[in-house]
């Protein structure tokens, strides 16, 4: 072979080898490129991830102190609702004692009503008979004063009697009779007679 065309191989070969090596270089500049804006996408993402991941935590402690907030919660209606279970039960027993306490006042009422009636009966009789008695105390009444006046009548005969006795001696055979003058010096009869008093007025 001839230099001139051992020459011309060896510079096809190294400008072969320069374009192979360009084509290299320029391959692995976009894929230095390529790899550059993919770790800064990354980045970004990290960035984002980050960003999401504080804002997780912090909505996951919000959960967590609602949780807590919520269980706390929880137990205190739980109390309160076995409370107003009790209060419930009692309010119940207070019915119930109300109710029994009503019937008995009912009953009570009752029997009253039914003593009320008979009392303003007993006040009716009563009343009968307090007219009854007024009229009757009434005739008592004339007829005490009549046996009064009687009475001192009959007193004023027996001092005579005995004024006259120590004065005027007693025939024999005169049955006891005190004669003066040839008459007798006891009293004549008295009769009594009681007529019953008109009804009182109220």
């Amino acid at each position: 072979m001839n230099k001139p065309k051992i020459k011309n191989i060896v510079i096809v070969i190294l400008i072969s080898i320069t374009v192979f090596s360009v084509y290299r270089y320029v391959i692995a500049l976009k894929e230095k490129y390529a790899l550059l804006s993919e770790l800064s996408q990354k980045k970004e993402q990290i960035v984002l991830l980050e960003s999401e991941k504080q804002r997780l935590t912090q909505e996951l402690e919000k959960e967590k102190a609602l949780g807590v907030k919520l269980a706390h919660d929880k137990n205190e209606l739980k109390e309160n609702l076995k409370a107003g279970r009790k209060r419930l039960s009692k309010l119940f027993m207070d019915f119930a004692v109300i109710q029994k306490t009503l019937d008995q006042i009912s009953s009570q009422a009752s029997l009253l009503k039914a003593e009320n009636a008979a009392l303003a009966e007993q006040k009716t009789k009563l009343e009968q008979e307090n007219e009854t008695l007024k009229i009757k105390l009434s005739s008592a009444a004339e007829l005490k004063k009549a046996i009064r006046e009687l009475r001192k009548q009959a007193r004023k005969v027996g001092v005579d009697m005995i004024q006259k006795s120590q004065s005027e001696k007693t025939l024999e055979g005169n049955q006891g009779f005190v004669i003066k003058d040839g008459l007798a010096t006891t009293p004549a009869k008295v009769k009594i007679e009681v007529t019953p008093a008109p009804a009182a007025k109220e």
